[in-house]
């Protein structure tokens, strides 16, 4: 007997009407600065700011503040379609790295306070008049935070920083830079406690030392050598010695938008990859396309980016819906080794397909390639985010 084919309603795999609507904005105005993606990477790397064309319009419709309170300015707990702007703008080559660390630390602030943060900052991150960048990582621990030797001590009416910071991205760029350092009043075999300020990069005791790296995502990598560096009480974010509590807020919105980069870029490079396996013609009449060996990894790849966005999409939609910490966690880290590997073999093989057109500087492919690599480093490696998935996601033990 025939049976009927089972129907789907479209929607029930759609963004809702207000994220379509973001996502069409955002294609929109990416679309407008496509031609410009050199010039956007460029303008940061050369005058020390964000594109001021690209930013004043993403800020003129209030995107940096999808993640601020409306208290402060902004529109809540917006993380999807944050990340439809970034995937959007990622689409046409338009990396916006600091951002991401902005919306993290912004909304980290406006988790652990305290209240003379959330009144000095949010709204200016809200307006996007202000960037935040972090230091955490050091030479000799990496992601091991726990062997940080890098110091945020009180002073009386102020704090007193020293330690060694690096990498750390955008320092040129910031207004401030979150510093996490070692609390004072450690004891023997207790836990360690750790701190978190602010710190203007421009203070006395700050040398910034630019490190050779690149210039990834369209930013310059610095070594922080902080010595005796004075902040202001005032620059405390969350409560002393527990400095590890405003980081962990930061981690979910920092993957998942570096997921929504990652799968815009994806995007991109899967474009221009098509667009030339459709238009070059070596040998016969047909286009390069039409072999397998060129259709079937660009195939595969657009599989794969369909699946990964879905999962993105469905991680930020349980942050919005205010889904247990440790379930949001376990999606930012499903997706951001998803997606950091599909970028990578997206650049790969638009490199390999548009061969030596690839290495033109002035196409940026050479760029997205570097970063796409990258991804897969950092802001935390593939193998701290599958120890996070085996352990706290499929409660397999932890080998320390």
């Amino acid at each position: 007997m025939a049976r009927d084919a089972i129907t789907i309603p479209s929607e029930l795999f759609s963004l809702a009407p207000v994220h379509a609507h973001v996502q069409t904005q955002a294609g929109a105005l990416a679309a407008r600065f496509a031609e410009h993606h050199r010039e956007v990477r460029l303008h940061a790397l050369e005058r020390g700011e964000l594109h001021p064309g690209l930013w004043r319009e993403v800020s003129d419709r209030g995107w940096p503040g999808l993640l601020v309170p409306s208290a402060h300015g902004g529109s809540g707990r917006e993380l999807l379609a944050y990340v439809v702007v970034m995937e959007a703008l990622a689409a046409s080559n338009l990396l916006l790295w600091m951002p991401v660390l902005t919306a993290g630390i912004g909304h980290a602030i406006a988790e652990v306070g305290p209240d003379p943060a959330r009144e000095r900052w949010l709204e200016r991150v809200a307006t996007g008049e202000t960037l935040f960048a972090l230091a955490v990582t050091e030479p000799e621990c990496g992601h091991n935070l726990f062997r940080s030797r890098t110091t945020v001590r009180r002073d009386g009416e102020r704090f007193v920083v020293n330690g060694v910071k690096a990498p750390s991205s955008g320092i040129d760029l910031a207004e401030r830079v979150l510093v996490l350092g070692r609390a004072a009043g450690e004891r023997d075999g207790e836990p360690a406690r750790f701190t978190t300020v602010l710190v203007d990069p421009g203070s006395a005791g700050v040398r910034r030392i630019e490190l050779p790296m690149g210039c990834r995502m369209g930013n310059r990598q610095w070594r922080l050598e902080l010595c005796d560096v004075k902040v202001p009480a005032d620059a405390l974010v969350g409560a002393e010695g527990q400095g590890l509590l405003t980081l962990w807020p930061i981690t979910h919105i920092e993957r998942l938008l570096v997921s929504a980069l990652a799968i815009g870029s994806a995007q991109y490079c899967l474009s221009r990859a098509l667009a030339r396996a459709n238009d070059r013609t070596i040998f016969g009449r047909r286009p390069i396309g039409a072999e397998q060996a060129i259709a079937h990894p660009l195939a595969r790849l657009h599989a794969r980016l369909e699946a990964t966005r879905l999962l993105v999409y469905r991680a930020a939609a349980r942050f919005d819906a205010g889904a247990d910490t440790r379930v949001v966690a376990g999606d930012a880290n499903m997706a951001k080794v998803l997606s950091a590997d599909l970028f990578f073999d997206a650049a790969d093989q638009a490199m390999q397909t548009l061969g030596a057109l690839a290495w033109d500087e002035r196409e940026g492919m050479s760029d997205l390639f570097l970063d796409a690599r990258l991804t897969r480093s950092g802001p935390v490696s593939q193998e701290l985010a599958l120890n996070f998935i085996a352990q706290h996601v499929l409660g397999l033990p932890s080998h320390r």
